[in-house]
């Protein structure tokens, strides 16, 4: 395992993006942190401080959200969580463009995203649409929307369903790769503040 670099946005913004953030990479997995600001509201069993994981070969980064609900709205969130819960039970999965430069680890999102529940529940794809709309405005090149769609697949396929047909549970969700990166102690390295 070594200390990386992260800087992370949305496909298309301008630099400099947020980061450098705090990460750990072991092989062709990381994880970096960033706290959010005070008017995310976490569980009880949580923190601010939001840890995320990312397979570099499949461009996917995804994390369990540390937070119930924004200040002064009475409606959980993110979508997909289980209101009635004291503690968070989904997956957010992201589809990400990923460069390396100088060391770097470069985190770009390509919209599309899939809730996935560990409490039995199905999962939930949204936003192929912003993906398709990145695409149409020209903000997202068809070469990058192309390779980044068989990547998308090659990870339901890996990692949520490996047969043909949904089976009673994920195929490796969370994966397994993630696991020695999942148990080292917070902070990862100095706390980084997202600004709004």
């Amino acid at each position: 395992m070594n200390s990386v670099r992260v800087f992370r946005g949305r496909y298309g913004d301008p630099v400099p993006l947020f980061g450098p953030l705090p990460g750990v990479r072991d092989g062709m997995t990381v994880a970096y942190e960033f706290q959010l600001p005070v008017r995310f509201v976490p569980w009880t069993t949580t923190t601010r401080l939001q840890r995320t994981f990312v397979l570099l070969e499949l461009g996917v980064s995804f994390a369990v959200p540390c937070w119930h609900h924004l200040d002064g709205d009475e409606e959980p969130l993110p979508a997909g969580m289980d209101p009635d819960g004291d503690a968070p039970s989904s997956w957010y999965v992201d589809l990400i463009h990923v460069e390396e430069r100088e060391g770097d680890l470069i985190f770009r999102d390509l919209e599309v995203d899939v809730m996935v529940p560990v409490d039995g529940r199905h999962q939930r794809m949204l936003d192929l649409d912003e993906l398709a709309d990145g695409v149409d405005t020209g903000v997202i090149p068809v070469a990058v929307a192309m390779d980044g769609l068989r990547r998308w697949q090659r990870f339901l396929d890996s990692h949520l369903h490996a047969d043909r047909g949904p089976r009673r549970s994920w195929t490796d969700f969370p994966p397994a790769a993630i696991d020695a990166l999942s148990r080292l102690e917070s902070p990862l390295g100095p706390v980084v503040t997202l600004i709004e």
